[in-house]
């Protein structure tokens, strides 16, 4: 509803009687536009659907309207409401639609819902029907609309950073509704950090809003870690945000980000030793199509009051001499003074030369004393007289072994923060309005 009166919208005369068979002559109404969505969405559920009708000239029998709803990904669901006789007072008419599944509305995309109208008034051979129908809406009377259930709330994390010398993690992150910024309730925000290992859970204070566009709220915290006696573990973020409707989102992300303070000395690396296949170590062949066995030895030097050290492993491949290729990536923990083991399967369908790279923590999250013992190349010969394509899923199975889980003691200190996205909606409501339909 947007005002204290009624949008009319004629239904065309030509729809009032049934065809000579005695069927529905179905005319098109118009159809109702959401606002592009400004970020993604996941709708599901039941979708109710009402509308109201009246009669400015004569009247019409069994009035009945088809709806259509046109969600992306789940096609044209089309529905059916019941058939009222339409006179000059408001008649109410509903149906509803069920979506299936879960179904993904990307950002810019719509919801759109077509409007048909049939009359039941007998077949005339001559002259046409006078009667004039009019659907009604936009009023807190006759309000119309579809009522959805959506997710509509994300968060995005382009900078989260530790400042070595104030000992804090800053955090900055883009909030953003389906509808525009304008849907999120400004000062409703909030950040929560949880550990994994340690079952920390922190609640972090303030969040100061460094800019709205209309698109986005850009929202900034700090997180001191050390006035929050938070030990060393991997981090997760949860940002919180209040909508107009009353509804409470909360969002993270996927993207899996280490950010790693070390105050002690560590030094993580790996040799052509320790890397093998089917338990052989510098180089082997194996044969195109059937699995193979790949262990990786991880170690770690340094001060042993640091527990938990995550050290990110990253396997690249290129086949004869070809560019290098992502092939998976994981991470482990390593005591220093011990060794954590990385094993996977994995098969190759094309013959030829292959060169495993394997890199430990290649974005330099730690401050190592070496920075140039974390990287190892593997010669591989994949013997076949086949030939074919490398295996879009070329590891069946990744196991971690020997992995670390110590605590902490003297001044080693450890800040992972992980970011893993997961909508979780604390409470649902109706957040979608339809726009004004002048258009109709």
């Amino acid at each position: 509803p947007t005002s204290d009166s009624d949008t009319e919208s004629d239904c065309p005369q030509d729809g009032n009687r049934l065809g000579v068979t005695g069927g529905r002559n179905w005319e098109d109404v118009g159809s109702w536009f959401s606002p592009a969505f400004n970020t993604n969405a996941t709708a599901r559920g039941t979708v109710p659907f009402e509308i109201w009708a009246k009669a400015t000239s004569g009247s019409v029998k069994d009035v009945q309207f088809r709806a259509t709803l046109v969600v992306p990904g789940a096609g044209f669901l089309q529905s059916e409401t019941e058939t009222r006789t339409v006179n000059d007072n408001a008649s109410h008419f509903s149906t509803s639609f069920s979506l299936d599944g879960e179904y993904q509305i990307d950002r810019g995309q719509t919801i759109r819902v077509d409007l048909e109208y049939s009359g039941g008034d007998d077949w005339q051979p001559f002259g046409g029907s006078s009667d004039q129908i009019v659907v009604l809406t936009s009023s807190l009377n006759h309000s119309a609309g579809i009522s959805l259930e959506l997710d509509h709330f994300r968060t995005e994390f382009p900078r989260i950073e530790v400042d070595h010398a104030r000992g804090v993690v800053e955090v900055e992150a883009r909030l953003l509704s389906a509808f525009g910024s304008e849907d999120l309730q400004s000062e409703t925000w909030g950040l929560e950090v949880r550990g994994t290992s340690s079952g920390t859970h922190v609640t972090v204070a303030g969040g100061a809003l460094e800019d709205s566009n209309g698109e986005s709220l850009r929202v900034k915290w700090e997180w001191t870690y050390n006035e929050d006696e938070a030990p060393s573990d991997t981090y997760y973020l949860t940002v919180s945000c209040g909508d107009i409707q009353g509804n409470e989102w909360e969002s993270s992300g996927d993207e899996r980000l280490y950010l790693v303070v070390h105050q002690s000395d560590i030094d993580n690396y790996v040799g052509w030793e320790d890397v093998s296949i089917n338990g052989a170590t510098n180089s082997t062949t194996v044969t195109t199509g059937k699995p193979f066995a790949i262990a990786i030895t991880i170690r770690t030097a340094g001060d042993s009051a640091i527990g938990y050290n995550p050290v990110p492993v990253v396997v690249y491949y290129s086949h004869n001499n070809g560019p290098l290729v992502l092939a998976h990536d994981t991470f482990t923990f390593v005591t220093p003074g011990e060794s954590s083991v990385v094993s996977f399967a994995m098969a190759f369908d094309s013959p030829g030369s292959y060169t495993l790279r394997i890199v430990l923590d290649e974005d330099d999250y730690a401050l190592e004393t070496d920075e140039t013992n974390n990287m190892v190349e593997y010669s591989l010969t994949v013997a076949d007289e086949d030939s074919g394509l490398v295996s879009g899923d070329w590891f069946e199975s990744l196991q971690d072994l020997d992995t670390m889980t110590l605590g902490i003691g003297g001044v080693a200190v450890l800040v992972i923060l992980g970011v893993v996205m997961a909508l979780r909606r604390s409470s649902r409501g109706e957040d979608m309005e339809w726009d004004d339909d002048d258009e109709f």
